[in-house]
């Protein structure tokens, strides 16, 4: 006993355990040593990622394997890389690695602003062509002394990026050759997870331990890291394409027909999506347009070769979407299905992964160990069935509760309020944005406020109608959470408006040294999935596996939303002594199955009215 503990603590970051990071740690090394999986739930804030790496890393000192740590966004890798950099600090030599994708790793700026398809072949061209100075410095360096001195000089992905590129040499390249040396690997769920991955590296998983880190979002990460998606708007500017640039008019009115015919197809499904979001196809519907492939290929090489000879500098055309749809439905893969489905963007034909296990069973059945942690992990039965585990499993479980003082919170449910779709309307937003407003009003703590909506559309909808008064920050694709806790150091009382698992809300710490700049918490309507086909599968293949739909159903729309929920709320507990109000806004959460699971997880469940919300904002003090 007092062998393994004193191994697991040279890996250990602190000189203490917390309470209940020890218990992790040796339930982590002790699944590990037995060839178990191990499932951890514990509340932001408990040190599950120091743990993990502690009981990970003794683990492999034993073994001789690697670790990877598998992380979803990039906002998720500052967790890791702070653990490890304080072990360098402390003697301990852990050499690892961060992998992101090559645009995000990428020292040109003009170039990684191009889109994901185009850059690939900018890239390709400029390192085939010796081109891309940051590329060909490599051959010039010892990659081995750079990276020491990276890992020490370096405490954030930006810096372990931008690090590299003032050394002018290529990061994803750099960190690409030495991951063969690390111990470690940070990195993202594609280059696992990922079964039509352009860009690859050289993993041995059946010696390595995954270390997946907000395991609560596999499942739904794995469906969409093995989606093909064919734009309307694609089809539509090779229609152009076609047109400008085939001077064979037999091979133009050929690829023409093929592109209107599914063009015509699609636009008149669209008219399907105007209650639903996404729609399920017959295969054979979709591959009836393709039976003359060839002239699609034939075009799209007489495209390329006509850019290249005019001296475009990337000969990208629109046709490549094409051919990888085509080469994706081609495949005909257990577990996948065709969908037609409308986002911002437009509309677009889906090649979509609807059973994740057809992907992840391989690689966690044989992984040397797996440890799958979240803050709000589902229900073990969902996971081992989405997943396709068929190894043993243990379960640490540890309760919001369990961590968080109930003297440091309270939990207020107003009503007054709902996001429900069928009674959403501009009256219902104004009477949301006025109650947002009247709180922001009445709030008195040097704290920001952060509001999470069901989704963009509601956050658009309610903002429009906020009192000029309201000092806000929104969530915009191009909003980053380093230029907001920057901003967030000059003025502290701002209401953060934010969307229900994005990326102001999952993997991220709202903190300045130790300081919690959160005190109020609004959960804004119940986050529940708008139903539709593609879930309605995953329903279907849960009923199957589980033999119980009621519990089907639940697992398919109410977890995610309860998920949703309990990740907002973690955002302003990420130690044990922090403080905070929660306001759970939407009637939906006096409904007896809503209201049991909330009152179980927080103790505590108070209704209110308006004017009872207001005096309980104004008056409240952390104690």
């Amino acid at each position: 006993m007092s062998g393994i503990r004193s191994l697991i603590k040279r890996y250990f970051p602190y000189d203490v355990f917390r309470k209940y990071q020890w218990e992790i740690a040796r339930g982590i090394y002790d699944s590990l040593s037995s060839g178990k999986i191990a499932l951890i739930e514990a509340p932001t804030g408990v040190g599950k990622t120091a743990s993990a790496l502690a009981a990970s890393l003794a683990y492999a000192e034993e073994s001789g394997v690697k670790v990877l740590f598998l992380i979803r966004t990039k906002n998720e890798a500052q967790a890791p890389i702070r653990e490890l950099r304080r072990l360098r600090d402390r003697g301990v030599d852990i050499d690892y690695v961060i992998i992101r994708n090559r645009p995000d790793m990428c020292c040109m700026v003009s170039t990684r602003k191009l889109p994901y398809e185009e850059f690939l072949e900018e890239c390709r061209f400029l390192r085939s062509s010796d081109e891309c100075p940051y590329y060909s410095n490599i051959r010039r360096v010892d990659v081995n002394s750079l990276m020491l001195h990276i890992m020490d000089n370096t405490g954030s992905i930006n810096e372990y990026v931008s690090s590299l590129c003032a050394l002018n040499v290529c990061p994803y390249e750099v960190s690409r050759m030495y991951l063969d040396r690390a111990k470690i690997g940070i990195m993202t769920y594609y280059y696992i997870f990922s079964i039509n991955k352009p860009e690859s590296i050289n993993i041995d998983v059946k010696n390595s331990v995954l270390i997946i880190d907000e395991a609560h979002n596999l499942p739904d990460a794995i469906s969409g890291l093995n989606t093909i998606n064919l734009p309307l708007a694609s089809v539509i500017a090779s229609i152009a394409e076609v047109k400008k640039l085939i001077d064979d008019e037999e091979l133009k009115n050929r690829v023409l027909r093929i592109l209107r015919g599914l063009q015509t197809y699609m636009v008149k499904l669209s008219r399907i999506l105007e209650e639903e979001t996404m729609v399920s196809l017959e295969l054979g519907d979709v591959l009836q347009f393709f039976e003359d492939f060839q002239a699609i290929k034939d075009a799209y090489y007489e495209i390329i070769k006509k850019k290249r000879s005019a001296g475009v500098p990337i000969p990208y055309t629109p046709l490549s979407r094409l051919l990888d749809f085509h080469k994706a439905v081609l495949n005909k893969v257990s577990g996948f299905s065709v969908f037609l489905a409308r986002d911002e963007q437009g509309v677009s034909l889906v090649y979509k992964c609807v059973d994740p296990s057809v992907v992840s069973s391989s690689v966690i059945n044989d992984a040397n160990g797996v440890v799958l942690m979240s803050g709000t992990l589902p229900p073990k039965d969902y996971v081992v069935s989405m997943l396709g585990i068929n190894r043993d499993v243990v379960e640490y479980r540890i309760g919001f509760r369990d961590y968080v003082k109930s003297e440091n919170y309270e939990v207020l449910v107003y009503d007054g309020i709902t996001t429900r779709y069928v009674e959403r309307d501009e009256e219902e937003y104004a009477k949301i944005a006025d109650v947002l407003s009247r709180i922001y009003q009445a709030y008195t703590l040097d704290k920001a406020i952060l509001s999470i909506f069901p989704s963009y559309v509601v956050l658009k909808a309610v903002r429009k109608y906020l009192s000029p008064g309201v000092k806000y920050v929104m969530e915009l694709g191009s909003t980053s959470i380093d230029d907001l806790i920057r901003d967030l150091r000059s003025n502290r009382r701002k209401l953060i408006m934010a969307v229900a698992g994005g990326k102001l809300v999952e993997g991220v710490e709202y903190r300045l040294g130790t300081e919690n700049l959160l005190g109020l918490i609004i959960i804004i309507g119940v986050p529940y999935p708008e139903p539709n086909d593609y879930l309605d599968d995953i329903m279907e293949i849960l009923a199957a596996r589980l033999n119980d739909r009621r519990m089907a159903w639940e697992l398919t729309y109410q977890w995610p939303a309860i998920v949703r929920i309990k990740q907002a709320v973690g955002r302003a507990f990420r130690s044990e002594d922090d403080k905070a109000l929660i306001v759970l806004m939407d009637r939906r959460f006096r409904e007896m199955r809503l209201a049991k699971i909330f009152e179980d997880y927080f103790g505590k469940y108070v209704i209110v009215d308006e004017k009872e919300l207001i005096n309980e904002i104004k008056n409240f003090t952390p104690r």
